[in-house]
């Protein structure tokens, strides 16, 4: 179990709207930060880098070994026994919060809000949780992944799925607070980046 050393935990997951600014400002807070998949691409020293996708660490386990200098965590047992530096969570099915595991839901950026509720973290602040395309249909902030990554978007779904993540988490009083600009996720209080990122 991760042993919470500050109060905070900021999760940048890849939406299009994640900026330089709003790493550097994640970075300069000095709260525990985990990036979702290639979002370690611009945060190489974060903490944790999470990614609940085989075939993510299938594509990118040899650049992420030479260049990230933070742990690599997945719910993937296969991920985790193929490549045994990527520290595994156990992963579960259920729909909601996971309490005991990484509850699925659809996507990698949801899995790692679990993850830091997991490791005791009770103020959760998420970047680049944008869940929409976009405003030229941009998927993420850095260019579509390559073959054999999946593509597909089913943010409808995903956002479905938060519904009772939402409030399992509003239920244990863990303080999630969405500082994404523009979000389409309205489950959790809104909040200016600038401003909880001090």
């Amino acid at each position: 179990m991760k042993v919470v050393e500050t109060k905070t935990a900021v999760v940048l997951a890849s939406g299009p709207s994640l900026t330089v600014e709003q790493i550097a400002a994640a970075k300069a807070s000095g709260h525990f930060t985990i990036v979702v998949s290639r979002t370690y691409q611009k945060m190489l020293d974060a903490d944790v880098m999470y990614s609940g996708d085989y075939l993510f660490f299938k594509t990118y386990i040899a650049d992420l070994r030479k260049t990230f200098k933070g742990k690599m965590w997945t719910q993937d047992s296969s991920t985790a026994a193929r490549w045994p530096d990527v520290k595994r969570f156990r992963g579960g099915n259920r729909e909601g919060l996971g309490k005991e595991v990484i509850n699925i839901n659809g996507n990698s950026g949801t899995q790692a809000l679990n993850l830091a509720f997991l490791w005791g973290y009770k103020r959760i602040i998420l970047l680049g949780f944008d869940m929409k395309l976009g405003p030229k249909g941009e998927k993420h902030h850095h260019p579509d992944h390559p073959a054999p990554c999946v593509q597909a978007m089913c943010l409808s779904e995903w956002l479905h799925k938060l519904v009772p993540v939402a409030r399992d988490l509003k239920n244990l009083k863990i303080d999630v607070l969405n500082a994404t600009p523009g979000s389409a996720l309205t489950l959790f209080p809104m909040v200016d980046w600038k401003e909880v990122l001090k």
